[in-house]
């Protein structure tokens, strides 16, 4: 492994933990349930039909977009930025959607907060990442 592999790896663990120490702090403070790693929970059955159709949307996004790649010439930054800013799109409208039902849904009122900081934790990151260009990593 060489040196760029190496800060790659320091950069996603680095993130790993801030998310998880935030994602801790936020929820202490608020006093809101700890959300499942492994499993969604939807607070109602309208959330869980508009989760799957924003699901199936992104995967549609995401083969459109492979499609296009392939079929042209592009280098690969330009693909890595537009999958990141595709990525970020799509989380801020999920995390939006979540945080919307979790206020108007949840039993814990102070949930939506916790799921809006994530939120712009993750999208300061990916924006990091994209103005950066993986911090000098990518070509």
């Amino acid at each position: 492994m060489d040196f760029s592999n190496y800060m790659l790896l320091t950069l996603m663990i680095g993130f790993s933990l801030v998310q998880i120490l935030t994602e801790y702090v936020t929820r202490k403070l608020l006093k809101t349930e700890k959300k499942s790693i492994l499993f969604n929970q939807y607070v109602s059955d309208k959330y869980f039909k508009i989760e799957w159709i924003l699901r199936g949307v992104s995967l549609a996004g995401l083969v459109v977009m492979s499609y296009i790649y392939l079929s042209t010439n592009a280098p690969i930054d330009t693909w890595f930025t537009i999958l990141l800013f595709y990525m970020l799109f799509m989380n801020i409208v999920n995390e939006s959607v979540t945080a919307y039902m979790e206020k108007k849904y949840a039993k814990s009122k102070n949930q939506y907060i916790a799921t809006l900081i994530e939120m712009v934790l993750f999208s300061s990151f990916l924006l990091c990442i994209m103005v950066t260009n993986l911090l000098g990593l990518l070509p």
